[in-house]
C-alpha cells in the first residue's frame, strides 16, 4: 500500500542529470511533471506538481484515467495521491506523505469494490544514482477493503478485510553482485477477513467464514533488483498502450525486457503470525502461532522456489472428532517444500527470440517442446521435502524426502518417515467403535510390520521409488519392477 513510494521513484529514472534549484521552482515542477508523465501518461489532470517553498507538492489523480474505462455503467472514485519531494542537494530526495485514501469501483453485476485507509503516513530518502529508497518508513491505520464479486455461476462472493495498523520499514543499497539489494520489515496488527461464500447446494445458506489474526510480522530481502531497467520497461508500455503499437515496436520491447532480466536475482521472506482464529460453520479452528516462509530466484538459470509453513498450538472445534480420537488430532505441524533443477532464464530468452507479435499465434506451436526442454534441461524437476513433522498428544511423526519427476519417465526419489508413540495410537484406536477399529487397526498393524526400529522406540519407514518403477519400503519391493 506504499503507493506514494512506488510512484515517487518514477521521475528519477529520467531525471538523474537534472539539477534543480532550492527553493523549488516552476521550472523544476515542470521537469518533475514531464518525468512522471513518462510513466503515467500525459492525460490532463493526472499529474500536478507545484513549488511549495523548498518542496515540490505532487498530486497524482487517477480519476481521468478511470473515466476512460469503456465498460457500460462503470463507476469509480479515487482520492488523489499527494506527497512532497525535497531536493537534499547531495543526489538524494526526501519524500513525505500524510493523507487519507479512498477508492471505489463499481461494475454492476460483476464487481463492487471499496478500499479506504484512515491515514497513510510515509517518509523516505530516494537516491538518484541507486534509483531506490535507501531508507523508508510507512504507517497505515484503519485500512478496510470490501469486495463483492458477482456474475459467476456459483453466485456472489462477499469479502471484507480490515487491518488496524501496518508499519513498513525498508532499506536499499548497491547490490553485491549488481543491481540493488534491499531489506524490509512489515508489522501488522488487528487483521480480520470476513467471507460470505455462495451456497454449497440448492437451498443451502451462504457459507460464512471469519479469519482473525492478532498480529503478523514479515522480514524480507531482495538481491539484484533492477529498478533502472524495470522503470524503462514501464515507460515503454505507457508509450505504447495498445496491442498494435506494441507489436509494431516489438524489437524495442524485446530489448527492454532483455535488459531488465532477471528482474531480480533472489528474494525471500519469513513471516510470523500470532493469534490465528478461523470461525466456520463447523466451529472455530485456531493456532497460537504460525508462519509462512517463501524463497525464490528471479528469471535465472538456477531456478528455485521454496515455501514453508508451520502452525503451533493448533486446536479444532469441540465435538468435531469423537473423544477416542481427540489425542490423534495434530496440535503442531511444519512442512517445507522446495523446487529446484529447472531453468527460468532459457525459456524466457527463447520466447523473446521466437515470438512475433504481428502473427497469430505469436509463437509457432512447435516451440512448445523447445520451451519445455529449455525449462527442464535435464528432463526433471527436483521436489525436496525438508525435515518437518506433525505432533499430536499421542504421537510425533517426522518426515523428509526428495522426488525427481518430469513429463517423461518414471518419478524416482526417497523419503523417510519416523513415528514415536505407536502404543498411544493403538490405545486410542482400541477405544474406537468396533467398525472403525476393524478398519484402522489392520492397516496400522501392516504398517508396523513393515517398519524398522529407530531410536527411543521409534518406528522408521525408508521409502524409495526407483527409476524402474519399483516402490521399496525398508528394502522390500512393494510392487513394480526390481
Amino acid at each position: 500500500m506504499r503507493l506514494s513510494h512506488a510512484l515517487a521513484v518514477l521521475p528519477f529514472t529520467v531525471w538523474s542529470g537534472v539539477a534543480l534549484a532550492e527553493p523549488a521552482t516552476v521550472d523544476g515542477a515542470a521537469a518533475i511533471t514531464s518525468a512522471l508523465q513518462t510513466y503515467l501518461g500525459a492525460t490532463d489532470g493526472v499529474v500536478t506538481v507545484a513549488p511549495e517553498g523548498e518542496a515540490y507538492g505532487v498530486k497524482l489523480d487517477f480519476t481521468p484515467l478511470l473515466s476512460k474505462v469503456p465498460q457500460k455503467d462503470f463507476e469509480s472514485s479515487v482520492t488523489p495521491v499527494e506527497f512532497q519531494l525535497v531536493d537534499q542537494g547531495d543526489g538524494t530526495w526526501k519524500m513525505t506523505q500524510d493523507q487519507a485514501f479512498n477508492l471505489m469501483i463499481k461494475m454492476p453485476g460483476e464487481l463492487d469494490l471499496t478500499l479506504s485507509a484512515a491515514n497513510m503516513k510515509s517518509e523516505g530518502v530516494f537516491d538518484v544514482a541507486l534509483q531506490a529508497f535507501t531508507t523508508s518508513s510507512s504507517t497505515i491505520t484503519d485500512m478496510s477493503l470490501a469486495e463483492k464479486i458477482s456474475g459467476t455461476e456459483a453466485g456472489a462472493t462477499d469479502v471484507h478485510y480490515h487491518v488496524d495498523s501496518m508499519v513498513f520499514e525498508s532499506t536499499a543499497m548497491e547490490g553485491v553482485n549488481g543491481g540493488v539489494d534491499g531489506t524490509s520489515n512489515m508489522v501488522a496488527s488487528g487483521l480480520k477477513e470476513e467471507m460470505a461464500l455462495p451456497p454449497m447446494g440448492e437451498g443451502a445458506p451462504p457459507t460464512n467464514i471469519t479469519v482473525t489474526l492478532a498480529s503478523y510480522e514479515a522480514n524480507a530481502t531482495v538481491a539484484g533488483y533492477r529498478p533502472d531497467a524495470l522503470y524503462k520497461l514501464v515507460a515503454f508500455f505507457v508509450a505504447h498502450p495498445d496491442e498494435a503499437s506494441i507489436a509494431s515496436n516489438q524489437d524495442e520491447m524485446k530489448a527492454a525486457v532483455t535488459k531488465a532480466l532477471p528482474f531480480f536475482a533472489s528474494a525471500k521472506s519469513a513471516g510470523t503470525l500470532t493469534g490465528l482464529s478461523v470461525d466456520t460453520p463447523m466451529g472455530v479452528f485456531a493456532a497460537a502461532t504460525g508462519g509462512v516462509d517463501v524463497e525464490m530466484n528471479g528469471l535465472v538459470a538456477d531456478g528455485l522456489l521454496r515455501e514453508a509453513f508451520r502452525l503451533d498450538g493448533f486446536t479444532i472445534p469441540a465435538g468435531l472428532v469423537p473423544d477416542w480420537a481427540a489425542d490423534l488430532v495434530p496440535t503442531k505441524l511444519a512442512m517445507d517444500f522446495k523446487l529446484t533443477r529447472f531453468n527460468l532464464l532459457a525459456p524466457v530468452e527463447l520466447m523473446i527470440s521466437a515470438m512475433d507479435l504481428t502473427k497469430t499465434p505469436p509463437m509457432a506451436p512447435e516451440q512448445d517442446e523447445a520451451m519445455l526442454a529449455a525449462l527442464l534441461p535435464e528432463g526433471v524437476v527436483d521436489v525436496t521435502l525438508a525435515p518437518g513433522g506433525v505432533t499430536a498428544p499421542a504421537y510425533d511423526l517426522a518426515y523428509e524426502g526428495m522426488l525427481s519427476a518430469g513429463p517423461a519417465g518414471t518419478p524416482s526419489g526417497k523419503a523417510k518417515l519416523t513415528l514415536t508413540g505407536i502404543d498411544k495410537v493403538q490405545a486410542a484406536l482400541n477405544a474406537a467403535p468396533d467398525d472403525q477399529k476393524g478398519q484402522f487397526l489392520p492397516m496400522l498393524g501392516m504398517a508396523q510390520g513393515m517398519a524398522k526400529p529407530g531410536d527411543n522406540g521409534a518406528l522408521v519407514w525408508e521409502l524409495e521409488m526407483t527409476p524402474e518403477g519399483a516402490m521399496m519400503v525398508n528394502g522390500m519391493n512393494m510392487g513394480g519392477e526390481q
